[in-house]
């Protein structure tokens, strides 16, 4: 109420004011004429409105009045210039709401962090060794290569964590956690693959996570022998239990072994790591209870070696302690104990510390999406300059139109500031009215680009979302774009010379040009801009195209692919072949399954073991693959010499394996490869010989990109690497694979309901998985690509139409004295011709160099691919030409007498 009394109280002071300064004005006139007469009084006085807006910014009200006038105003103009304000803001819209969203997922990565406690006193240590790949060691997990040379990693030996734990002159708190990969959670009866993930004593607290409900992992759950608890993700809780409350204190299975849930984490809490979301938090001692059977690693050994390395590391900082000072302080520390303890580094190139600013986390997310998202934002960041400067050419082409109505204004007094103002009121309120329709533009954006990137992957963690950070952002470019597109039209339409455009004269011959020479100029920088989108459209489109035609080495059509892990669900080795081999049967004989057979690994997007194989007494690295009867008929994977894996090879039977033929071109050049003996280290059975009764045709396995490295298949019930765990089923059928999913688990869960289906795809869909990201990139710079060449068009378009108005009388008067038709076609398509060769000349080689910046994207071309460069020529000159052909045959049609009629 008190608001609005002082609005009442303002406008009863303002009006007293007004009537004040009229009486005033009025007295100074009338004793000014009664000394000096009417004209001489006036003359005296000056423009009286001009004085009264002088008096009134005396008042200190002014501005706030005036900018209720000019929105007003601008509001009138642009609702009576319906289609020029439709079309500004869907394109403003369209440029507004990209940009919004791009930087969404930007925000999600690169600048948010941990939902935590005091994100910026964590840190993250890692090492660094210059060593350029490694050999026996798992230190390989976590690495990446080092812009600066070597590689960096994030895993550390548990001694090596003690030893950092130690270290408390710098951390308050060291704290480590190492995934679990998939895991069978069952839960009343119902099983379900869930993410786990091993956490120290005392992981909770060093990040200053908060528990929903009940207490989370703590230091006495995490030691040998403590009772078997767990912390679940809040989603998790929802999920299963009906909310955190119902989640704490009940018993769970996860991989057969009884849990009891001690606590719930917080809702936005998803790790430490962006890059994955656990929905489990198991003590890291809780190894023993998975891991009891485990022969190559056990668990007692990973706490004792030093040269085992699997515990990602945290610590935070002590207050007033820097990562610099802190790596400064243990770098030296940490590469003596390297040297007392006996890893698998050379003495030369031990590994050295590395300390970074750990509040966004571990940062494999940011690694992988930073640089695609910043090569994104740069295009639609291009698009809104495109938009910007069709704007800027459809305002300069209505500066003309209003040329006479600006004259009127400063004929009464209006300043040039003023007016400039008012024309900028206009676009601000146009780039306002664009931002909020591109809010809604972001959120669908948004919600697409997250499904582009997930790509059917039910594990992705990259969620992006409009909060203030991106608002603010989005404000902020909206007032920014108003300004840029507005300033230039606002200024070049106060430039009138104010008798001629009274009298409706033509536009002064040197204001003409400079208007034109600006259109011009923005016309020239649109082709350039669209020219860079339509190469980088066509540089990823030809990269899909190329990894598309890649010959994988089977046949992916018609083929489904999904998982099972007995052991999980319980299933001792003594059953797990014979399970197995049941529900092959039962999956072949499936009406419209024409074949059936599994493997430990999916061929694409999966992994394969890769071990050392000793050949003619030599140890060789190769990759080696179990797999079941019919696995190469089921593949249509064709066996061009001896046979391949088939019911003969039992459990007891003579060892058998059948090899690739990159593995006989790289390791038996000498000679037949049928009958030859070779032998896999490891597992039950050191040097055991294992004869070659086939050669197979070399297929992708992995990653459809690389060469086909050498294979050695397996029969899956003789791999003596022990049991698999695993079992990745694979059904060749007649129809579609997506109406046998239903069978598939109905057969599944009659066997053992314990047991969930996981990863169910086509092959086509896992292939595509494995080239996600060139998908998405050639969709989106397809639509950017055409977004581009929309608004390039429409400016070029109402360039040409202005220009073909302006000349209305010059070619009536070519007509009238016999110029052909054709001929007024050619000087205004001529003019076309002439701002494509311009924008081409600028846009092509900066083309060039900027797509070296993508090389790192690119399958099977070059930056400077020719066909991606002349097809985006080609592409923007039949569009130019296009719409620049529609206002040269509308000039070609001008009646000369009409035209001469208005002169």
């Amino acid at each position: 109420m008190s608001s609005f009394f002082r609005k009442i109280k303002w406008l009863m002071v303002r009006r007293s004011k007004e009537e004040d300064l009229q009486a005033e004005l009025q007295f100074h006139l009338d004793e000014e004429t009664e000394e000096r007469g009417a004209a001489a009084a006036r003359r005296e006085l000056g423009n009286i409105a001009l004085v009264r807006e002088d008096v009134r910014e005396a008042w200190g009200w002014t501005f706030l009045e005036q900018l209720g006038q000019d929105i007003r105003y601008a509001l009138r103009t642009l609702g009576g210039n319906r289609t020029f304000t439709v079309l500004a803001v869907l394109s403003l819209a369209l440029g507004i709401g990209a940009n919004t969203a791009i930087f969404s997922f930007m925000d999600s990565i690169l600048l948010r962090a941990l939902p935590v406690h005091d994100p910026e006193s964590l840190a993250m240590l890692m090492w660094h060794t210059k060593e350029p790949e490694f050999h026996g060691t798992n230190r390989h997990d976590n690495s990446y290569k080092n812009p600066g040379g070597g590689y960096i990693g994030g895993f550390f030996s548990y001694p090596a964590f003690e030893f950092f734990r130690r270290a408390d002159t710098v951390f308050s708190s060291v704290f480590g956690y190492q995934g679990t990969g998939k895991l069978n959670l069952t839960y009343q009866g119902q099983a379900d693959m869930v993410d786990g993930e091993y956490v120290s004593g005392n992981y909770f607290s060093g990040l200053g996570v908060p528990s929903a409900a009940g207490w989370l992992v703590g230091p006495d759950d995490d030691r040998a022998g403590a009772p078997a608890v767990v912390a679940i993700g809040y989603g998790l809780s929802r999920r299963r239990f009906g909310g955190p409350a119902g989640a704490v204190g009940q018993s769970i299975l996860v991989n057969n072994i009884p849990f009891t849930v001690a606590g719930v984490a917080p809702r936005k809490f998803f790790g430490a790591d962006p890059n994955s979301s656990p929905d489990i938090y198991f003590p890291m001692h809780a190894n023993f209870l998975f891991d009891a059977g485990n022969k190559r690693n056990p668990p007692a050994s990973v706490y004792l070696n030093s040269g085992y390395d699997w515990v990602v590391t945290m610590a935070r900082l002590r207050p007033g302690v820097t990562a610099a000072q802190a790596q400064a302080a243990l770098a030296g520390r940490f590469l003596q104990w390297e040297r007392e303890s006996k890893t698998k580094f050379s003495r030369d190139d031990l590994p050295t510390l590395v300390i970074q600013e750990g509040g966004g986390g571990l940062d494999d997310l940011k690694r992988r999406y930073s640089k695609p998202l910043y090569v994104l934002l740069t295009l639609v960041g291009m698009i809104l300059l495109l938009a910007c400067a069709n704007i800027a050419n459809l305002l300069l082409a209505r500066a003309s139109a209003r040329r006479r109505e600006i004259a009127v204004r400063l004929s009464m007094g209006a300043g040039r500031l003023r007016l400039i103002r008012q024309l900028l009121t206009e676009s601000v309120l146009l780039a306002l009215t664009g931002g909020v329709l591109g809010v809604g533009i972001a959120v669908m954006g948004i919600r697409s680009l997250t499904l582009l990137l997930a790509n059917g992957r039910e594990n992705f963690t990259l969620h992006a979302e409009l909060n203030w950070h991106v608002l603010a952002v989005t404000v902020g470019l909206s007032l920014l774009t108003g300004i840029l597109f507005g300033l230039a039209p606002a200024m070049q339409a106060t430039r009138v010379d104010v008798v001629p455009a009274l009298k409706a004269a033509r536009i002064g011959g040197q204001q003409l040009r400079g208007r034109m020479s600006l259109s011009r100029l923005l016309v020239v920088s649109q082709i350039a801009m669209a020219m860079l989108i339509l190469v980088a459209a066509g540089l990823f489109v030809r990269t899909l195209a190329n990894l598309e035609s890649i010959q994988v080495g089977f046949n992916r059509e018609k083929m489904l692919t999904f998982q099972l892990n007995a052991r999980q669900a319980g299933h001792g080795d003594a059953q797990i072949l014979p399970f197995y081999s049941d529900l092959r049967s039962r999956f072949a004989a499936i009406p419209g399954v024409r074949a059936a057979s599994l493997s430990n690994a999916a061929a694409i997007g999966g992994g394969t073991w890769g071990e050392a194989v000793v050949v003619n007494g030599k140890r060789k690295s190769s990759l080696v693959m179990a797999i079941g009867p019919g696995y190469f008929s089921t593949m249509e994977i064709p066996v061009p010499a001896g046979r391949e894996i088939d019911q003969r090879d039992q459990p007891g039977s003579p060892r058998t394996a059948v090899v690739n033929q990159a593995f006989v071109r790289k390791f038996l050049a000498d000679g037949s490869s049928l009958g030859r003996h070779v032998a896999v280290t490891g597992g039950d059975c050191e040097q055991c010989e294992i004869e070659i009764v086939g050669v197979a045709r070399n297929v992708h396995y992995g990653k459809i990109t690389g060469d086909m490295e050498p294979i050695v298949y397996l029969p899956f019930t003789q791999s003596p690497l022990g049991t698999p765990d695993r079992a990745v089923f694979a059904l060749r059928t007649a129809g579609d694979p997506a109406s046998y999913v239903r069978t598939v688990r109905q057969i599944v869960h009659e066997a053992d309901a314990r047991l969930p289906v996981t990863d169910v795809k086509s092959e086509v869909t896992a292939i595509d998985e494995t080239i996600g990201q060139e998908i998405t990139f050639a969709r989106l710079c397809t639509a950017f690509g055409a977004l581009a060449l929309l608004i390039a068009c429409v400016g070029l378009y109402g360039t040409m139409s202005y220009n073909v108005a302006r000349r209305t009388s010059e070619i009536g008067i070519r007509m009238a004295l016999g110029a052909q038709r054709r001929r007024v076609v050619w000087m205004v398509l001529r003019e076309v011709l002439a701002l494509m060769v311009a924008g081409l000349g600028i846009s092509v080689p900066i083309a060039y160099s900027a797509a070296k910046l993508i090389e790192s994207f690119l399958y099977g071309m070059k930056p400077g691919d020719p066909a991606a460069m002349t097809a985006a020529v080609a592409i923007l000159l039949c569009a130019a030409i296009l719409a620049g052909y529609l206002p040269a045959r509308g000039a070609s049609r001008i009646d000369p007498m009409i035209a001469l009629r208005n002169e």
